[in-house]
């Protein structure tokens, strides 16, 4: 059995470029859905707000310095500590 998803799917090219066309001749739906393909909106719950000090994320200084920027946000209540974890997980990525 033939899907909508499979008949869709051999003219996905020619769909693309008839979007694109459309969004740059002045569509706004057909530019709004390219931008949000180019830029998705990100997920408010991995959204954390946190300000990072200048220069490489993974150098050892700076790593101390974000550690105790995080403790210390914790402590005043400027963040929870489920932020902490999940930045601190980011964090782990970074080096």
């Amino acid at each position: 059995m033939t899907t909508p998803r499979d008949m869709l799917h051999k003219h996905t090219n020619a769909i693309i470029k008839k979007l694109i066309a459309c969004a740059l001749a002045g569509d706004l739906t057909a530019f709004r859905l390219c931008v949000e393909r180019i830029l998705p909106r990100p997920k408010s719950d991995n959204i954390i707000d946190f300000e990072l000090p200048d220069g490489r994320i993974d150098s050892g200084d700076n790593m101390l310095a974000i550690t105790n920027n995080i403790t210390k946000a914790v402590a005043t209540l400027e963040k929870t500590i489920d932020e902490a974890k999940k930045f601190n997980e980011f964090l782990k990525h970074q080096c």
